[in-house]
């Protein structure tokens, strides 16, 4: 049997975890800055203090758009346009079943299921297309994290804070 496609669903899972470490440090570095900011008398009217919480919220709301993305993994998504040449239909039974649980879905996975009962049970043909959302929303995410970060930096740069 071909591992690559079971493989590439733990990858897939790895990189989830990954990036949701990576947004919980930076949610967190966000309220140390705020709290920072916020105890610092002088800069409680400071639009330091908005910009840092709005990239708090921002960064928390990045969450769900995450969640969303990695909801149904990838290899189910695949079944909705290969049909039987899907890489699921390449997996030990075990190893379906594994990504099965990945969807969330209580319904147990049949011996044999058809392409037909995975999109209407998972309802693909009804859903968003969140890998491509997900994909914009990096970008988008990324750019306002970066121009904010700049403005931060050169304040930081410029007054120590100190205004």
């Amino acid at each position: 049997m071909n591992r690559e496609p079971f493989i590439l669903f733990l990858k897939e899972q790895k990189l989830y975890k990954n990036l949701t470490s990576v947004s919980k440090l930076i949610s967190i570095s966000f309220l140390a800055i705020y709290l920072y900011l916020l105890f610092s008398s002088r800069y409680t009217a400071s639009p330091l203090i908005v910009v840092i919480n709005y990239l708090a919220i921002f960064t928390g709301f990045s969450g769900l758009i995450r969640f969303k993305y990695f909801e149904i993994p990838s290899i189910l998504l695949s079944v909705s346009e290969l049909g039987l040449d899907s890489p699921f239909y390449q997996l030990k039974f075990d190893e379906k079943k594994h990504v099965w649980r990945k969807s969330g879905k209580e319904v147990e996975l049949p011996l044999n299921p058809s392409p037909d009962w995975i999109v209407s049970t998972l309802q693909l043909d009804d859903r968003f297309p969140w890998k491509r959302i997900g994909k914009y929303y990096l970008g988008f995410y990324l750019i306002v994290i970066s121009i904010s970060v700049y403005y931060l930096t050169s304040i930081y740069l410029e007054t120590g804070f100190q205004n």
